[in-house]
């Protein structure tokens, strides 16, 4: 049943197929720009402005280091030794996040409680460059997609999702395991998750008893996205100015957020930001379950809009977009992976 659930429902549709309509509208403002790269020159302090291999490390750390979780980059070819010794020496303490340092979508991110788990994913990763994060226990994750223009000095907020992490709740009756398989976000994942959530799986649920089983903030792994926009307001688009202040060239993106609190985060305290997507970043609100497809396309649009207005006022001053050639050999480099 739950994999006749993810048939229908759009938000669990592969990448390409879902966008496939936004390929037709990208064709169409790539003729308009008469530029088929004319988005990487939407933010020029990000490489192809986030849209492809783009290293999250080397803006995130343009900001305070309050402001993220502590972070080591590394490449994967790094001795075992060598790497518990940094870990040791900059007082980083598990559980740690491992992600690419050029991901996307929540693709290639480990959870890791300790020394043999981060060394298995080292060995499952297939990405050279990673990041090694303190886990932010922060119980909040919002995603708040960023929009300004070069000529002005204040932006706007286009897009807000709130997300509820993967948890199972008991009902008395089945077991844990038979709980995690019906779940649609993550049936088809549940032999991973047993392996790796320790839960007496065979005992049967306690009614109302709920059970975390994924804390990493991502739509692939099983998160739940709902909209917020009934969140928007003067507070925290100020919020997000003085952010996006901190990266001179950045006018399109999304900060993804752990917070304690509602009123600390809008007061700037008790929060992380745990990564900055550029171009690539999605208005994720429209995988809301109550979204409907032609609401989505249209907010796709609207963001391409976006993007496409922005890239035409920088290339006006001055900025010129990527050529082809070396970004397709950079996506297909990308793709490859």
């Amino acid at each position: 049943m739950s994999q006749f659930q993810r048939f229908y429902r759009f938000e669990f549709w592969p990448f390409w197929l879902f966008y496939i309509p936004a390929y037709f509208n990208w064709a169409i403002l790539a003729l308009k720009a008469r530029y088929t790269t004319y988005f990487t020159a939407t933010n020029p302090i990000m490489n192809n402005s986030g849209a492809v291999n783009t290293s999250k490390y080397s803006y995130l750390r343009k900001l305070p280091k309050t402001w993220y979780p502590p972070t080591l980059s590394i490449e994967r070819s790094i001795s075992f030794t060598a790497l518990t010794a940094q870990l040791d020496k900059e007082k980083h303490s598990f559980p740690l996040v491992l992600k690419p340092d050029n991901g996307e979508r929540g693709k290639g991110i480990y959870l890791v409680n300790n020394a043999q788990e981060l060394k298995e994913a080292l060995t499952a990763s297939k990405h050279n460059k990673l990041l090694l994060q303190t886990y932010c226990d922060y119980p909040n994750e919002v995603a708040l997609l960023y929009t300004r223009f070069p000529h002005q000095k204040k932006g706007r907020i286009s897009s807000i999702t709130t997300k509820g992490f993967c948890c199972l709740v008991g009902d008395g009756i089945r077991t844990w395991e038979a709980l995690l398989k019906a779940e649609i976000r993550v049936a088809h994942r549940w032999e991973t998750i047993k392996a790796r959530v320790d839960l007496e799986w065979n005992e049967t649920s306690v009614l109302g008893e709920k059970r975390l089983i994924e804390p990493i903030g991502s739509h692939n792994l099983g998160t739940q996205f709902n909209d917020g926009k009934q969140l928007n307001t003067k507070a925290l688009c100020d919020l997000l100015d003085h952010w996006a202040n901190q990266l001179p060239g950045f006018y399109y993106g999304r900060f993804d957020v752990k917070y304690l609190n509602w009123d600390s985060l809008l007061n700037g305290e008790n929060f992380q930001l745990m990564e900055i997507n550029g171009v690539n970043a999605e208005p994720t609100h429209i995988y809301d379950a109550n979204y409907s497809i032609i609401q989505a396309y249209k907010d796709i649009f609207s963001h391409m809009k976006i993007i496409y207005e922005i890239s035409e006022q920088n290339r006006r001053l001055g900025i010129s977009p990527k050529r082809l050639k070396p970004f397709l050999t950079e996506l297909i480099q990308t793709a490859l992976r």
